[in-house]
Order: structure tokens, then C-alpha cells, then sequence
């Protein structure tokens, strides 16, 4: 049964799953879902797809460079389906959509593995896996956390996303299947796990706080009055973040009219220049340098195992500071990171170093870009907001994985391409510096009350 309700949503007389009931405010319900989905795409697409990368190569007998470019069309196309995605979640729910996404990802990989040339690849690996990550995985893990919390949002995303930190843990079980049995068959069982978790998790998956009667961050787990001066009142204390500074409350029209939304995008942007090309041939590096595939791929784990003290520590930090700095500090990590990973040879001490000064700041810099959208321009249009700058972005990830490829194929060596990052993260975290905060701007022109 639905009523109308509270800023017009569309309200349900009864609570999901009743959690409220047990005195379990359900946004953390929302956040585990999407921790556990996000744990799904980084076990098996964004980390998973670095051991397939070699066997890969090696099957279709083409150069690294031409690999790399069915990764960088997956973020190009995850760039422009951002916004329809963002669109989607909003009219049908992270429900739905991650449902969707979810079989789409999982019917991917087991087609994967019947592909026998570079250009089926092609094909499978863009129109089917990855779209059903970036609209039916990414997108909704990303928004429903951020509409379910305000005051809470940098460490609410920052558990939802330590999903890709735990999603490392089985990449070197796909390193071992592949070894064992073979890249098709890993390809199988990914496509059959994913299916098998994916399907049950998304039915955690709902839109917003108040469809079902409640308030953003379980405030007193009080449900909101339809009418009168108990509403108006419920209203008037909602949009509160930080000590005294109001929510941020801007549509994607307003957004585009700032210009620290273009220099959010660009900065970020920088930032995956680096990440994406790191993330999809470190484990080719690392064979590079002389360790078994077993070895690179167990490191990479570490890495991402590792990144959960950045996604955790820095959303802890994004709800206390102002996100521009925390942005920052992440985006020197990872510069610092690229620069001591393109010195490291067989030895172990630089490669330590870079597995934690790297995994922070990378896994720090994946909370505090939500976090600083959300807290930039508020819960009203985040998700086509956050799917627009992402189209936005993809500069990045375009060209930092066939960059990268390029760079070996050329030289035989990847440092120049990681010192490259280095300089480009670097800069990121400069520019994150200067920007202002557009509802500070916003107050200054409205006359005094």
C-alpha cells in the first residue's frame, strides 16, 4: 500500500524488511548490499580482469596495448551510460537496476568464455559485462548509500566501498583457477558466482529513507508526519550536515552551471589516469619482474585488502574535514604510489611500500569522491549528477590503461607510464586544494534574513 507523503515520494505504510522493528536502522542494511556488491565487481571485473589479462594476451595473440583497449572502451562507455544509468536508478530504484545488472555481468562471463578472437572479446566484454556493471552494479551501489545518509555519508560509502577492497581477497583464486584449469573455465565459475551471490544481494536494494516513512541517517528512527508542525518541523531538521552548514540541495542543471563541478571532473579525471592503468596491469608488471602469476595476483589481493583502511579511514575523515583536503591527501597517496611502483624490481621492501602508501590512498580517493559529491551538491539529483561527471571523467580511465599499454609495447618497460601517473595524481591533489565549496557561494547571495 503506497501513500503520498513527505517531499512527495511515494511512501509505503510498512517498513522494509521491518529492520526498524529490531532497532536496525535499514540504510546499513543498503550499505552492506552494496559492500558485498561492490565486493562482487572488483573480485571479478575491475581487479579480476588483471588475471585474466596475460592468458588473455596470450590466447588472441595480440599486444597489450590493443588488450588494454577493451578496458578503456568499458570506462568510455561507463562515462556515457553514467548518466542514463544515474537516470535509471532514479525512475526504477537500485532494486531493480541492480538486478538487471546482475544477470547481464554474470551471462557475460560465461559467454567469455566461448570467445575464441580479440574482436568476440571485444564484443562480449562491452555490451554485456560491462554494461551491466557500470548501470546495474556501480551506479546503484554508489547512490542508494549516499540517498540513505547525510551525516554519515563519507563513512557509510566508505564500507560500501570496502566491497572492492574485499573483493581482492579472490583474486588469486581466479589466478589459481586460471593456472589450473584454464582461463574459459575461470570465466565459467565467475559468471556462476556472480549470478549465484549477486541475484539474492540486490533484493536488499531500496530507493530512499523516505518512501518507507523515515528519516536520512536513522535520526531517533522517527517516521516523518504527513502534515502539520510536526512535519514541517521534521522537514526543517533533516537536511542538516556537519556542525552549521546546510545540505547541499542542487539539481544536475544547477551543477553544470558551477564551475567546481567541471573542476571536480577534471581532478578526478587525473586521478584515473593513474588508478585505472595501475589496476589493470599491475598484475603484468608484477610477472614482469620475475613472480608466477600466483604471486602477482596474491599481491594484488593485498593491495586491495589493504585499500579497506583508506575507504573506512578517509569516509571517517570526509564526515570531520573538508572533503577538498581529504580528496587531496588520497590523490598524493596515489601519486607517491605510481612513483615508488615504477622502482620496484624483485626485491620485496619497495613493493611493501607501495602496497600501503598506494592501497590507502587509492582506497581512500574511491570514498572521498562520493563523499565530496554528496556533500558538494546534495541527495536531490546524485546520482545523474555523480553519472554526468563520471562521463565527465573518463578521460582518464580511457586513456590511462592503452597509455600504459602503449608505453610497454614501445619501450618494454612501464616506468615512464607510472612516473606519468605520478605527475598526473600529483597535480589532481594540487588542484582539489583551491576548490570551493558551491554552498558557500550559494549563502552569500541570499539577502540576509
Amino acid at each position: 500500500m503506497l501513500r503520498v507523503g513527505f517531499n512527495g515520494y511515494k511512501m509505503s505504510t510498512e517498513k522494509p524488511e521491518q529492520a526498524e522493528d529490531l532497532g536496525i536502522f535499514y540504510g546499513w542494511w543498503i550499505v552492506l548490499a552494496s559492500m558485498s556488491a561492490m565486493m562482487i565487481a572488483s573480485a571479478f571485473y575491475w581487479q579480476g580482469i588483471s588475471a585474466f589479462f596475460l592468458a588473455l594476451q596470450n590466447e588472441f595473440s595480440t599486444n597489450r596495448a590493443a588488450l588494454s583497449g577493451a578496458v578503456a572502451l568499458s570506462q568510455l562507455e561507463g562515462g556515457m551510460l553514467g548518466p542514463v544509468g544515474g537516470y535509471l536508478v532514479g525512475r526504477y530504484g537500485p532494486r531493480r537496476m541492480m538486478t538487471i545488472g546482475v544477470i547481464m555481468m554474470g551471462i557475460g562471463f560465461l559467454l567469455m568464455s566461448l570467445v575464441n578472437s580479440l574482436v568476440m572479446f571485444y564484443i562480449v566484454f562491452l555490451a554485456i559485462i560491462s554494461v551491466g556493471m557500470s548501470i546495474g552494479i556501480r551506479v546503484p551501489a554508489l547512490v542508494a548509500p549516499a540517498n540513505w545518509f547525510i551525516k554519515k555519508r563519507g563513512i557509510a560509502i566508505g564500507i560500501a566501498l570496502s566491497g572492492g577492497g574485499l573483493g581482492g581477497i579472490f583474486v588469486p583464486i581466479l589466478g589459481w583457477l586460471i593456472v589450473s584449469y584454464g582461463w574459459r573455465t575461470a570465466a565459467v565459475v565467475a559468471g556462476l558466482t556472480i549470478l549465484a551471490l549477486g541475484i539474492p544481494i540486490s533484493t536488499i536494494m531500496r530507493k530512499r529513507p523516505e518512501d518507507y516513512g523515515l528519516l536520512p541517517d536513522g535520526e531517533r528512527h522517527r517516521q516523518v508526519p504527513e502534515s502539520g508542525l510536526e512535519r514541517s518541523k521534521a522537514v526543517a531538521e533533516a537536511p542538516y550536515i556537519g556542525r552549521d552548514s546546510p545540505e547541499a540541495n542542487f539539481s544536475l542543471k544547477d551543477a553544470l552551471k558551477m564551475p567546481v563541478f567541471w573542476y571536480l571532473a577534471v581532478a578526478f579525471g587525473m586521478r584515473q589516469f593513474a588508478v585505472g592503468a595501475i589496476s589493470l596491469h599491475q598484475v603484468p608488471f608484477l610477472v614482469d619482474t620475475g613472480r608466477s602469476l600466483q604471486t602477482a595476483t596474491t599481491i594484488l589481493a593485498f593491495v586491495t585488502v589493504t585499500s579497506i583502511i583508506g575507504r573506512l579511514g578517509f569516509g571517517w575523515l570526509a564526515d570531520r574535514f573538508p572533503p577538498r583536503y581529504v580528496m587531496a591527501l588520497s590523490m598524493m597517496m596515489v601519486g607517491l604510489g605510481a612513483f615508488i611502483l615504477s622502482n620496484v624490481t624483485e626485491g620485496l621492501p619497495m613493493l611493501l611500500l607501495f602496497v600501503v602508501v598506494y592501497a590507502v590512498g587509492w582506497g581512500g580517493g574511491a570514498t572521498t569522491m562520493n563523499a565530496t559529491r554528496g556533500a558538494y551538491f546534495g541527495r536531490r539529483a546524485f546520482g545523474t549528477i555523480s553519472g554526468t561527471m563520471d562521463f565527465v571523467q573518463m578521460f582518464g580511465l580511457v586513456l590511462g590503461p592503452i597509455y600504459a599499454g602503449f608505453v610497454f609495447d614501445i619501450t618494454g618497460s612501464y616506468a615512464i607510464a607510472f612516473n606519468s601517473f605520478a605527475i598526473s595524481a600529483f597535480s589532481a591533489g594540487a588542484l582539489m586544494v583551491f576548490l570551493r565549496d558551491p554552498r558557500a557561494a550559494r549563502l552569500r547571495t541570499k539577502p540576509d534574513q
